[in-house]
Protein backbone atom coordinates (compact mmCIF):
# COMPACT_ATOMS: atom_id res chain seq x y z
CA UNK A 1 0.00 0.00 0.00
CA UNK A 2 1.01 3.49 -0.36
CA UNK A 3 2.98 5.40 1.88
CA UNK A 4 2.23 8.52 3.78
CA UNK A 5 1.51 11.73 2.99
CA UNK A 6 1.70 15.30 4.36
CA UNK A 7 -1.07 17.99 4.02
CA UNK A 8 -1.03 19.14 0.51
CA UNK A 9 1.20 16.25 -0.52
CA UNK A 10 1.44 14.96 -4.19
CA UNK A 11 -0.70 11.43 -3.07
CA UNK A 12 -4.21 11.70 -3.03
CA UNK A 13 -4.79 8.11 -1.67
CA UNK A 14 -2.96 5.95 0.94
CA UNK A 15 -4.77 2.98 1.33
CA UNK A 16 -7.12 0.37 0.08
CA UNK A 17 -9.53 -1.93 1.65
CA UNK A 18 -10.98 -4.89 -0.20
CA UNK A 19 -14.69 -5.38 0.50
CA UNK A 20 -15.56 -8.39 -2.01
CA UNK A 21 -13.57 -11.58 -3.41
CA UNK A 22 -16.05 -13.41 -5.28
CA UNK A 23 -15.72 -16.46 -7.33
CA UNK A 24 -16.38 -16.77 -10.59
CA UNK A 25 -18.57 -19.71 -11.38
CA UNK A 26 -17.11 -20.22 -14.80
CA UNK A 27 -13.89 -19.90 -14.37
CA UNK A 28 -11.23 -20.39 -11.06
CA UNK A 29 -10.97 -17.25 -10.84
CA UNK A 30 -12.41 -14.09 -8.60
CA UNK A 31 -13.59 -10.39 -8.80
CA UNK A 32 -12.69 -7.93 -6.42
CA UNK A 33 -14.26 -4.71 -5.05
CA UNK A 34 -11.48 -2.44 -3.60
CA UNK A 35 -12.58 0.90 -2.12
CA UNK A 36 -9.34 3.75 -1.93
CA UNK A 37 -9.53 6.00 1.41
CA UNK A 38 -10.45 9.10 -0.88
CA UNK A 39 -12.85 9.91 -4.10
CA UNK A 40 -11.01 10.10 -7.05
CA UNK A 41 -13.33 11.33 -9.41
CA UNK A 42 -11.25 14.62 -10.09
CA UNK A 43 -8.30 12.22 -11.28
CA UNK A 44 -10.45 9.91 -13.73
CA UNK A 45 -11.04 12.39 -16.61
CA UNK A 46 -6.96 12.63 -15.91
CA UNK A 47 -6.13 8.94 -15.84
CA UNK A 48 -8.46 8.58 -19.09
CA UNK A 49 -6.01 10.95 -21.02
CA UNK A 50 -2.49 9.33 -19.66
CA UNK A 51 -4.47 5.76 -20.87
CA UNK A 52 -5.46 7.20 -24.23
CA UNK A 53 -5.91 4.07 -26.61
CA UNK A 54 -6.27 1.35 -23.29
CA UNK A 55 -9.07 3.08 -21.88
CA UNK A 56 -12.88 3.25 -22.02
CA UNK A 57 -14.13 6.12 -20.64
CA UNK A 58 -17.78 7.41 -20.04
CA UNK A 59 -17.59 11.23 -18.95
CA UNK A 60 -21.79 11.34 -18.41
CA UNK A 61 -20.95 8.59 -15.12
CA UNK A 62 -16.95 9.58 -14.94
CA UNK A 63 -16.33 6.17 -14.91
CA UNK A 64 -12.90 4.45 -16.49
CA UNK A 65 -12.13 1.14 -16.94
CA UNK A 66 -8.22 0.07 -18.28
CA UNK A 67 -6.54 -2.77 -18.65
CA UNK A 68 -4.00 -4.03 -16.07
CA UNK A 69 -1.73 -7.06 -15.95
CA UNK A 70 -4.20 -8.70 -18.41
CA UNK A 71 -7.16 -7.82 -16.34
CA UNK A 72 -10.26 -4.99 -16.58
CA UNK A 73 -9.94 -2.88 -13.70
CA UNK A 74 -13.11 -0.39 -13.56
CA UNK A 75 -12.66 3.30 -12.13
CA UNK A 76 -15.68 5.03 -9.85
CA UNK A 77 -15.50 8.74 -8.71
CA UNK A 78 -16.39 7.25 -5.25
CA UNK A 79 -12.70 5.64 -5.01
CA UNK A 80 -14.63 2.05 -5.65
CA UNK A 81 -11.89 -0.10 -7.65
CA UNK A 82 -13.59 -3.44 -9.40
CA UNK A 83 -10.97 -5.89 -11.23
CA UNK A 84 -11.42 -8.98 -12.78
CA UNK A 85 -9.54 -12.43 -13.54
CA UNK A 86 -7.53 -12.37 -9.72
CA UNK A 87 -6.71 -15.49 -9.70
CA UNK A 88 -5.24 -14.96 -5.48
CA UNK A 89 -5.58 -12.35 -3.19
CA UNK A 90 -1.88 -12.21 -4.00
CA UNK A 91 -2.42 -10.78 -7.31
CA UNK A 92 -5.27 -8.85 -6.49
CA UNK A 93 -3.62 -6.83 -4.00
CA UNK A 94 -0.26 -6.54 -6.66
CA UNK A 95 -2.50 -4.42 -9.05
CA UNK A 96 -4.17 -2.47 -6.42
CA UNK A 97 -1.12 -1.46 -5.38
CA UNK A 98 -0.64 -0.08 -9.43
CA UNK A 99 -4.03 1.23 -9.03
CA UNK A 100 -2.88 3.32 -6.02
CA UNK A 101 0.23 4.29 -7.68
CA UNK A 102 -1.77 5.25 -11.31
CA UNK A 103 -4.04 7.32 -9.01
CA UNK A 104 -1.30 9.27 -7.10
CA UNK A 105 0.59 9.95 -10.42
CA UNK A 106 -2.62 11.39 -12.18
CA UNK A 107 -3.26 13.11 -9.04
CA UNK A 108 -0.02 14.86 -9.46
CA UNK A 109 -0.65 15.72 -13.08
CA UNK A 110 -3.64 17.44 -11.96
CA UNK A 111 -1.96 19.29 -9.49
CA UNK A 112 0.53 20.40 -11.97
CA UNK A 113 -1.77 20.87 -15.20
CA UNK A 114 -4.98 21.27 -13.80
CA UNK A 115 -7.88 19.58 -14.81
CA UNK A 116 -8.39 18.37 -18.35
CA UNK A 117 -10.86 20.75 -20.24
CA UNK A 118 -13.81 19.87 -21.94
CA UNK A 119 -12.18 19.72 -25.42
CA UNK A 120 -9.75 17.75 -24.19
CA UNK A 121 -11.78 15.08 -23.19
CA UNK A 122 -13.50 15.40 -26.27
CA UNK A 123 -10.60 15.11 -28.91
CA UNK A 124 -9.38 11.81 -26.27
CA UNK A 125 -12.82 10.07 -26.97
CA UNK A 126 -12.02 10.74 -30.64
CA UNK A 127 -8.46 10.15 -31.23
CA UNK A 128 -7.55 7.08 -33.57
CA UNK A 129 -4.53 5.66 -34.91
CA UNK A 130 -5.29 7.68 -38.18
CA UNK A 131 -5.17 11.31 -35.83
CA UNK A 132 -1.45 10.09 -34.98
CA UNK A 133 -0.43 8.44 -38.05
CA UNK A 134 -1.24 11.62 -39.74
CA UNK A 135 1.32 13.64 -37.79
CA UNK A 136 4.00 10.97 -38.30
CA UNK A 137 6.50 11.74 -41.76
CA UNK A 138 5.73 8.85 -43.14
CA UNK A 139 9.18 7.70 -43.99
CA UNK A 140 8.72 4.46 -42.91
CA UNK A 141 12.60 4.68 -41.92
CA UNK A 142 12.61 2.22 -38.79
CA UNK A 143 14.57 4.28 -36.62
CA UNK A 144 11.85 4.43 -33.63
CA UNK A 145 12.03 0.74 -33.43
CA UNK A 146 8.81 -0.19 -35.48
CA UNK A 147 8.94 -1.37 -38.82
CA UNK A 148 6.68 1.49 -40.03
CA UNK A 149 4.82 4.51 -39.03
CA UNK A 150 1.67 3.18 -39.00
CA UNK A 151 2.86 -0.16 -36.84
CA UNK A 152 4.57 3.63 -34.44
CA UNK A 153 0.89 5.11 -34.83
CA UNK A 154 -0.91 2.33 -33.43
CA UNK A 155 1.61 1.28 -30.75
CA UNK A 156 1.39 4.79 -29.84
CA UNK A 157 -1.90 4.65 -29.33
CA UNK A 158 -1.65 1.43 -27.36
CA UNK A 159 0.19 3.02 -24.91
CA UNK A 160 3.23 0.70 -26.25
CA UNK A 161 5.36 3.88 -28.01
CA UNK A 162 5.82 7.57 -27.50
CA UNK A 163 5.78 9.80 -30.35
CA UNK A 164 9.08 11.36 -29.09
CA UNK A 165 10.53 7.72 -30.29
CA UNK A 166 9.92 9.17 -33.87
CA UNK A 167 13.31 11.36 -34.47
CA UNK A 168 11.81 13.57 -37.25
CA UNK A 169 8.86 14.45 -34.16
CA UNK A 170 11.61 14.55 -31.26
CA UNK A 171 14.97 15.94 -32.60
CA UNK A 172 14.69 16.63 -36.71
CA UNK A 173 11.71 18.92 -37.37
CA UNK A 174 11.19 21.10 -34.56
CA UNK A 175 7.97 22.75 -36.99
CA UNK A 176 6.43 18.97 -36.69
CA UNK A 177 6.45 18.70 -32.93
CA UNK A 178 4.84 22.34 -32.89
CA UNK A 179 2.35 21.30 -35.55
CA UNK A 180 1.56 17.76 -33.28
CA UNK A 181 1.22 19.71 -30.31
CA UNK A 182 -1.48 21.87 -32.31
CA UNK A 183 -3.59 19.54 -33.42
CA UNK A 184 -3.20 17.29 -30.09
CA UNK A 185 -3.45 20.07 -27.35
CA UNK A 186 -0.90 20.19 -25.47
CA UNK A 187 -2.13 17.79 -22.70
CA UNK A 188 -2.72 15.27 -24.97
CA UNK A 189 0.77 15.53 -26.98
CA UNK A 190 2.41 15.21 -23.14
CA UNK A 191 0.51 11.85 -22.66
CA UNK A 192 1.66 10.40 -26.09
CA UNK A 193 5.00 11.27 -25.27
CA UNK A 194 5.98 15.26 -27.11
Amino acid sequence: MAGERDEGGEELVQHYRILSFRENPLVPCRGVIAQLDKPIGAIIPVLFISNIGRATYLPQENVLTLRIEGRLVTFYPDGRITLNRAWTEEAARRVLSQVVEMVNEAYRELLAHGPPTEEDIRRALSLSWRDIYSLLPGSNCGLCGQRTCLSLALAVLRGEARLSDCPALSELEPEAVEHAREVLGPRIARALGL
